[in-house]
C-alpha cells in the first residue's frame, strides 16, 4: 500500500524545462554554440556541478560555464517573478487528492532548497508539501539515488510504500538505483524504452495520479 509519494519539481510540477531549454539556447546561440537535444537529455534533473561537467566534457574545459549559468539564472528569475511559475498540467487536482486521502508529499529535486521553497510558496503550495529535499543538501545528484533514500527516511516510510513521480532519465535512473517504484510522466526529455522499462508505470499529466492510485489500491 502506497502512503508516501515523491514529487520532482522541473518539469513535473512546475514547466520550467522548457523555459530553461530555451534560455540556455538563446544564450548559446549568442555565445557561438549550438546546445542540443541530447546535451539536455543529460543535464535535465541532475545537479549544477554535474551539468557543468557535461558542459565541459563538449565544449572543452575552458567553457565558461559559470558566467553562463548566472546570465540564464538571471534571465529565468526575472521571467517567473513576471509571468508566475508555470504549473503542470493536473498538478493542484493531483495534491487536493493525495492531501484528502492522508497521503505523506515529498519534493526531491536537483534544484536547490531555497528554489524548491521559492516555486512552492508562489503558487501557495508551500503548506501543502510534508518534506523537501533539494540538491543542495545530498552529496551526489541524480541519477545517483541518494536523494531518494534520504527522502524516504525524512518521510519515516518503507521504500516499498513509497511512489516516486519523474519525467528525466537521471530521476528514473536514481529511483530505480534506490529500489523505489516509479512512474514517468514525461516532458521534454523522450525517454527510450530501456529506461522506460525501469518505471512502475507511465501517466499522461498529473490530473492521472488519483485514478493510477484507486486502481492499484483496490
Amino acid at each position: 500500500m502506497i502512503k508516501g509519494i515523491i514529487f520532482d519539481m522541473d518539469g513535473l510540477m512546475f514547466d520550467t524545462e522548457k523555459l530553461s531549454k530555451k534560455i540556455w539556447k538563446d544564450i548559446g546561440r549568442k555565445n557561438g554554440y549550438n546546445f542540443s537535444n541530447d546535451l539536455f537529455n543529460k543535464i535535465i534533473g541532475t545537479s549544477s556541478n554535474t551539468t557543468k561537467k557535461v558542459f565541459e566534457d563538449k565544449f572543452g574545459s575552458d567553457f565558461y560555464y559559470d558566467k553562463l549559468k548566472k546570465q540564464k539564472n538571471k534571465i529565468m528569475l526575472k521571467k517567473i517573478k513576471k509571468d508566475g511559475v508555470p504549473i503542470k498540467e493536473g498538478l493542484n487536482d493531483a495534491i487536493k487528492y493525495l492531501k484528502r486521502n492522508d497521503y505523506k508529499i515529498a519534493v526531491a529535486s536537483s534544484s536547490s532548497k531555497a528554489t524548491i521553497e521559492f516555486y512552492l510558496k508562489s503558487v501557495n503550495l508551500n503548506k501543502e508539501i510534508d518534506f523537501i529535499i533539494g540538491g543542495d543538501e545530498v552529496k551526489q545528484s541524480k541519477p545517483n539515488p541518494e536523494i531518494f533514500k534520504k527522502c524516504c527516511e525524512k518521510m519515516n516510510i518503507d521504500k516499498r510504500q513509497v511512489l516516486i513521480l519523474e519525467d528525466s532519465i537521471n530521476g528514473i535512473l536514481a529511483a530505480d538505483k534506490a529500489n523505489i517504484s516509479v512512474i514517468l510522466i514525461e516532458d521534454i526529455v523522450i525517454v527510450p524504452n530501456e529506461i522506460k522499462k525501469l518505471t512502475y508505470d507511465e501517466l499522461n499529466h498529473l490530473g492521472k495520479l488519483s485514478d493510477f492510485l484507486e486502481k492499484i489500491s483496490n
